[in-house]
């Protein structure tokens, strides 16, 4: 069985994706998206998301964290490791048919030229911040799903 790799991330209209290891925006129907799409499936997220997340670990998914520091201690029954790769292997072991990526920024630009799928939220703001997402060709993506919900657009690529 192929499973398919699949960033999830909300962007502001200039790319920022973070602000001092927090979201700089509050839209409920983001996190409802996220909890609903997420659920169920092994997440990856890089140790900084990870401990931004107010609830740790995230519940009905198998909890994977990327950390340099292979002493790294995560709460609950959450992994750890110092590669995508292994990453990647772990979740493909308890994936139904999909893996997702939670980021941040750093993780983002290590995933994106692997994986097949992004799921993004277009925020419809300029955001401060200091965490932005990596630069994507679009020409390399076709939008196959797109949604709105009040000032959010919610969109899924597919690698062409």
């Amino acid at each position: 069985m192929t499973v398919i790799k699949s960033i999830i991330a909300a962007i502001s209209k200039n790319g920022v994706i973070g602000s001092e290891n927090d979201i700089p925006w509050h839209y409920p129907a983001d996190m409802k998206h996220f909890r609903n799409t997420t659920r169920g499936y092994p997440v990856i997220a890089g140790r900084k998301t990870y401990e931004s997340f107010q609830i740790r670990p995230l519940p009905g998914r198998l909890n994977i964290v990327l950390s340099r520091n292979s002493d790294y201690l995560a709460e609950g029954d959450t992994e750890v490791y110092t590669s995508l790769k292994a990453a990647y292997k772990r979740a493909e072991r308890e994936a139904k048919d999909r893996v997702f990526i939670l980021g941040g920024a750093e993780i983002y630009r290590l995933a994106i030229d692997q994986v097949d799928e992004m799921v993004l939220t277009h925020i419809p703001e300029q955001a401060n911040g200091d965490a932005f997402f990596p630069p994507w060709d679009r020409s390399q993506w076709n939008e196959v799903e797109r949604r709105s919900e009040g000032e959010l657009v919610f969109a899924t690529y597919r690698r062409r």
